[in-house]
C-alpha cells in the first residue's frame, strides 16, 4: 500500500521564525533514544516518530530546554514556565503536515518547547512604595 503524503510547510521555530534543523540523535548522555535538537534562540524540540509517545516526548523536550535537570522540568507549568507547539511532523521529508489535528496512523509528532524568561527583580517588592522626597 502506497503512503499517503501531504504537502506540508517547512518546519519554522514559531518564537523566532528561523528555520528548525533536522532532527538528530541526542548526547549520548540523555536518557532516551528520540531525535531531536535545539533552535537558534533556545527552544528544543523532540521527535516522537510513532506518534503515540506524546508524554515522554514533551518531558523529554522539557527535559532538554533546563539543561538536563529533569527535577526542575517536572516542575514546570505550561503557560507559565515555557510555551509549546506540538505539530504533526514528516521526518523523512522534514515537513510539518497541517491540515488535521490528533493522532495519525503512523504519523511523527514533533514537540516544541520553550522556556519563559523569568521576570527581572524589581527594586520594590510588590504592594510597597519607594518613600516620598
Amino acid at each position: 500500500m502506497p503512503t499517503l503524503r501531504q504537502r506540508g510547510e517547512p518546519p519554522a521555530c514559531p518564537f523566532c521564525g528561523a528555520a528548525l534543523p533536522r532532527s538528530r540523535r541526542r548526547p549520548s548522555n540523555a536518557t532516551s533514544v528520540l531525535p531531536g535538537g535545539r533552535c537558534s534562540c533556545g527552544a528544543c524540540f523532540v521527535v516522537d516518530p510513532t506518534g503515540r509517545n506524546g508524554g515522554h516526548a514533551l518531558l523529554e523536550a522539557l527535559e532538554d530546554a533546563c539543561g538536563g535537570d529533569r527535577e526542575r522540568s517536572q516542575l514546570l507549568e505550561p503557560g507559565r514556565d515555557y510555551q509549546e507547539l506540538i505539530e504533526n511532523y514528516d521526518a523523512q521529508l522534514h515537513r510539518f503536515i497541517k491540515g488535521f489535528r490528533g493522532y495519525r496512523r503512523g504519523m511523527a509528532r514533533l514537540y516544541l518547547v520553550k522556556l519563559t524568561p523569568a521576570p527581572a527583580p524589581s527594586a520594590t517588592p510588590p504592594g510597597s512604595r519607594p518613600p516620598q522626597a
